[in-house]
């Protein structure tokens, strides 16, 4: 065989062996990049014509013309109900304050469980010391100043929070008495904090954890129910409070945390911090250290998939411009220029059906403001746009990266069936380029059919229980409407 590495080409010439193979080569890859780059201009000047379509196969009297239209429309701020709050997607913990909304604060209540059934705590003829109790709050992610402080509380409740239940998100909340414990809190991100836990060896080992609240519960003078707590929890006996899941919350009822500003902290005007934890995180619950004797151990009781849990609003718009624009209505009012939406069951955008079916009706009504004169003009295409007022982040404050349309009941409460057109692409609600779009054409299609029957809609947060987003709306939305002839 022979060693094809040491064949050479000669070039015309007399030029350089390899040499012509080398220009060659390259002038045919030049030459093949250009008719790509042809080939594709040619594809994209193509795709802006008729023929890419086919209309130019049609005689001109097969065309269906088309028209599109546009018009303002007229909305109000009014109260969203007390909405649904039991296991919701995030715990929240904190206020919010601006001049827009007022102030906001969310907590949470939960139940913690044991991680196994017949936990004994001791070893028989053992004897049984405190150490410490802590709670445990894994967090992920927040709304805010970081630069803030908060107070924390934790309360024990009872009755305590079912899974099974339904909870509303303005329900309150009941407690056993006082705050079990009470301190300040500052968040840190990537704050890493070394923990002594208990080990084979009587000194335990170091473990470091970052993303993790913790606050002890017992010990602190001024708030004895924290050790009292504790102590209960240390009696538990295995084949009773701790037997099983059902037994324990008979046993305890679970735990209320709640963050506050500190007053001076509202009265000026501090943006205020929101935290969000994960309700499936394993960090969340009851850390009780003890001694078994000369061993040091530690009990687990924690927020688990099977836990209860909820999530709690208060809302005070006392000197905001929410208050001032409740409930005004652009139609009526030319100097609203703003609407609010709000999550956590704050506030909401809403518009009237029958003022937009009268729109529809007027626009329709091929006059020469509208349509031309003649019969079988159809809705091909309708999009509702809704632009943010305010282009940078509010008050520090993310704007929702997602409204949903939906309409109301004759009671003005959110109905449980989604707009059909909500997943339509670039029309399903998100933030682009500061405005949200939506699709409606089957909602008006059906409007023009059946009349309005009182369904009004309404914008509102596409995760209303998970977080304290809100977002002003400039108050006059615009309406896009294609319409098509059909012969």
């Amino acid at each position: 065989m022979k060693n094809l590495g040491s064949i050479r080409f000669a070039g015309p010439s007399g030029s350089a062996p390899c040499s012509w193979a080398q220009t060659s080569l390259l002038q045919a890859v030049s030459l093949a990049k250009g008719l790509a780059w042809a080939c594709t201009w040619s594809m994209l000047a193509a795709c802006n014509q008729e023929g890419m379509l086919g209309l130019d196969l049609l005689p001109e009297n097969n065309r269906f013309p088309t028209i599109t239209d546009s018009v303002e429309l007229v909305g109000s701020t009014v109260m969203e109900d007390s909405l649904q709050s039991q296991l919701p997607s995030a715990l929240l913990m904190g206020e919010l304050n601006d001049p827009s909304f007022g102030k906001s604060s969310a907590s949470f209540a939960f139940q913690v469980l044991p991680t196994s059934e017949n936990i004994r705590l001791a070893d028989p003829d053992s004897t049984l010391t405190l150490d410490s109790l802590i709670l445990s709050i894994s967090l992920a992610g927040y709304q805010g100043d970081t630069n803030t402080t908060l107070l924390l509380r934790a309360h024990e409740i009872n009755p305590t929070v079912s899974s099974s239940k339904v909870y509303f998100s303005r329900d309150p909340v009941r407690t056993t008495g006082t705050p079990l414990a009470v301190r300040n809190f500052r968040y840190r991100s990537g704050l890493v904090q070394p923990i002594n836990e208990p080990a084979d060896s009587s000194s335990g080992t170091v473990v470091n954890v970052s993303g993790v609240l913790r606050m002890r519960l017992d010990g602190q003078d001024g708030f004895p129910e924290g050790s009292n707590l504790a102590n209960k929890l240390l009696s538990g006996r295995d084949n009773v409070e701790y037997r099983n899941a059902d037994a324990f919350v008979q046993f305890f009822k679970g735990l209320w945390v709640e963050a506050i500003m500190p007053p001076d902290a509202v009265n000026n005007n501090r943006t205020g911090l929101l935290l969000q934890s994960n309700p499936l995180a394993t960090k969340t619950g009851l850390y009780l250290y003890y001694r078994s004797g000369s061993k040091r151990r530690r009990l687990d009781l924690m927020l688990r998939p099977v836990s209860g849990s909820r999530n709690i609003f208060r809302f005070d718009y006392a000197g905001s411009t929410l208050l001032h624009d409740l409930n005004r209505h652009s139609g009526s009012d030319s100097s609203l220029q703003i609407s609010y939406v709000q999550a956590g069951s704050g506030v909401k955008t809403r518009l009237s059906s029958d003022s937009l079916y009268r729109v529809l009706r007027s626009r329709s009504g091929m006059d020469s403001l509208s349509l031309p004169a003649g019969n079988g003009w159809v809705i091909h295409q309708a999009t509702l746009e809704f632009e943010n007022a305010d282009t940078l982040a509010f008050g520090k404050i993310a704007p929702p990266a997602q409204l949903f349309l939906v309409p109301l009941d004759s009671q003005g409460r959110n109905m449980a069936s989604l707009m059909p057109d909500l997943f339509e692409s670039y029309y399903d609600g998100y933030l682009r380029n500061g405005r949200y779009k939506f699709g409606i054409t089957r909602y008006l299609q059906k409007l023009m059919a059946e009349g309005p029957k009182g369904y009004d809609l309404a914008v509102i947060p596409g995760n209303p229980m998970g977080n304290l987003a809100r977002v002003r709306l400039k108050t006059r939305p615009r309406l896009r409407i294609t319409y098509t002839r059909i012969p």
